[in-house]
């Protein structure tokens, strides 16, 4: 089977524009922007999917409440975090060994200035609650970066058809160089059940 791929680099990031990220905040609006363009470029039949790694899965998962107008098929996050505050809180309390409490209203001040949003105001269970997307969930069990927990609160909360790929041994964004097999067929399945 054949496929085309878009390849977006988020606000901010590489050859993107954008002074500023925003942990998927301004960037699952963006989400809407990329799938009118490979609609129209690809047609409106083709199945189209929204898949993300780390913040990029974050983005999407957060984006699963919009009207896509039935033109999304299914998303894939792969060790997507909840929310921008909980993933700032998580790495300065746990890999920087900066208490959050210390600087997190001075994180939230600056985020407020530069994009008129705090990192708590949005999160993916947010979204996932309300959305109607098929969702693939796939994280390693040994994520030092994104908790696995992460992953499960999404599950938890996203209201359309799910499932979830949890790989043994693998740490942040490694589930499908640790596991392809079971990667792969979990996309396989996925791809043929919602196509």
């Amino acid at each position: 089977a054949r496929c085309s791929v878009l390849y977006v680099e988020q606000r901010g990031q590489n050859g993107s524009g954008g002074e500023y990220m925003s942990f998927g905040l301004t960037e699952r609006l963006d989400c809407k922007d990329w799938v009118k363009w490979a609609a129209q470029r690809f047609g409106y039949d083709i199945p189209l999917y929204l898949a993300g790694v780390s913040m990029g899965a974050a983005t999407v998962l957060m984006a699963s409440d919009l009207d896509f107008c039935r033109t999304i098929n299914g998303i894939i996050a792969d060790c997507g975090f909840t929310s921008p505050k909980a993933i700032c809180s998580y790495v300065s309390n746990n890999n920087l060994h900066i208490p959050y409490m210390l600087h997190g209203a001075a994180i939230d001040a600056v985020t407020k200035r530069k994009i008129n949003m705090k990192l708590g105001d949005f999160s993916a269970p947010d979204a996932l609650r309300k959305t109607d997307i098929p969702v693939l969930f796939i994280h390693g069990s040994d994520d030092k970066f994104v908790p696995v927990e992460m992953t499960y609160e999404n599950y938890k909360a996203c209201a359309s058809e799910k499932r979830l790929v949890i790989v043994p041994g693998a740490d942040h964004t490694m589930s499908f160089y640790v596991d392809p097999d079971v990667c792969k067929k979990a996309l396989s399945d996925f791809w043929k059940d919602f196509d």
